[in-house]
């Protein structure tokens, strides 16, 4: 029933209540149900409706997870899928990611009750049309929409990018420290990709100028980037998009880059160190000196300590400090982490963790990050990774 809709074409605004009509009356006559939650009153410009067939998966629930806080989203709502098709149906202005997921199976091919989401997808006014299998292998496929259609466009190129980011990033975690020419051409690695992943973004914003679409993924995409990488996006983008809430937090990222971008002073703060003392950046003026933002359950933050420990003992006798401030909450883990890393140097953190202000007048989206100052408080460099920063301080000590 759902494949016979597919192939009559996407619904435009002119004949969606038509297209919606019938794919009840198909439901109707087809089977008895309740048919309470499948009824739907069409108004293109903010109603939605989702149908969808997953092969092999029948009688149970499908759950619809919307996943955006900055729409006051971050619910869950079920369905229930008979014989492999169920439906969603709502109001939405504008866009918003959301989650699909069903119930995992374990190796024996049980229903578990955990449930596995896939993520994400685009939730906007219109007819979006599911297919899938359920074998927690292959992604459900989701199409119909123009946002949808052209998330798709912008996956196609993004995902194999991330997929060998993911490679790389595994394979230095695989890696001793000591393995320092292979963590160095890793990392070179990583940062080719990385620099093709915001090629990808600036590209997809020129291509789709007046899309909602182009401001979510590039307010998902750019973590941590700076200003030269976030402005000709956001510059990219029409007036329209721009005052949209995902083109506003876009510009508030461009706005947060600005103020810790190369040549800025970075903003002064205040924390508290191990024993409660605060401790303020002024006091560190007048040396070379790297803020470093980490925390224990960062896997990736914690295989860097060992470059930051290097550089430190190599260019402390010159000058050189290293003030670490970590996101963590748990003190006691907090400190654990720093005598088992052998961390000699200033550690400060609120405990407040991903909450903590002082990260977020950064605009610090993941960690590790970092920001290599002057004597007078001056970004002169960011994210050093590697053997990157030993190379820095050998040019400017």
């Amino acid at each position: 029933m759902i494949r016979a809709i597919m192939n009559t074409g996407i619904p435009n605004k002119k004949n969606m209540l038509k297209t919606v009509l019938a794919v009840m009356l198909l439901i109707l006559s087809s089977r008895s149900t309740d048919v309470k939650a499948l009824t739907i009153q069409i108004d293109s410009a903010t109603s939605y409706l989702i149908t969808g067939k997953i092969r092999n998966y029948n009688n149970g629930l499908v759950y619809l997870r919307h996943g955006d806080n900055l729409k006051n989203g971050l619910r869950v709502d079920s369905a229930k899928v008979l014989n492999g098709e169920f439906s969603f149906s709502g109001e939405i202005s504008g866009i918003a990611p959301f989650l699909l997921g069903v119930h995992g199976k374990d190796n024996k091919g049980r229903i578990m009750p955990s449930i596995i989401y896939q993520e994400p997808f685009i939730l906007s006014p219109g007819h979006l049309y599911f297919e899938g299998d359920f074998d927690g292998r292959a992604p459900f496929i989701a199409f119909g929409t123009k946002s949808q259609d052209e998330y798709n466009i912008f996956r196609r190129k993004i995902d194999p990018l991330n997929k060998k980011r993911t490679n790389i990033s595994g394979k230095r975690n695989g890696l001793k420290s000591s393995a320092t020419k292979k963590l160095d051409s890793l990392s070179l690695q990583e940062r080719l990709v990385e620099n093709q992943i915001k090629d990808a973004l600036r590209d997809h914003a020129i291509r789709f100028p007046n899309s909602l679409v182009s401001a979510y993924i590039a307010k998902s995409n750019l973590e941590n980037a700076d200003v030269s990488t976030i402005k000709p996006i956001y510059e990219a983008l029409t007036s329209v998009v721009k005052e949209s809430v995902y083109g506003k937090a876009l510009l508030q990222m461009l706005q947060l880059s600005e103020l810790t971008g190369i040549d800025h002073i970075l903003p002064s703060f205040k924390l508290p160190d191990s024993k409660g003392q605060l401790v303020s950046l002024e006091e560190h003026k007048g040396s070379y000196s790297l803020i470093d933002f980490w925390a224990s359950w960062c896997g990736p933050c914690r295989l860097e300590h060992p470059n930051l420990i290097k550089a430190y003992n190599a260019y402390q006798a010159k000058g050189f400090k290293i003030i670490s401030i970590s996101m963590d909450t748990n003190k006691a883990r907090w400190l654990k982490a720093v005598t088992e890393d052998k961390l000699s140097w200033q550690q400060l953190s609120d405990l407040k963790g991903m909450e903590s202000e002082t990260r977020k007048m950064f605009g610090i989206t993941t960690i590790p990050m970092n920001f290599l100052i002057d004597k007078e408080g001056k970004i002169i460099a960011r994210n050093l990774r590697g053997t990157e920063l030993i190379n820095k301080l050998k040019e400017l000590l």
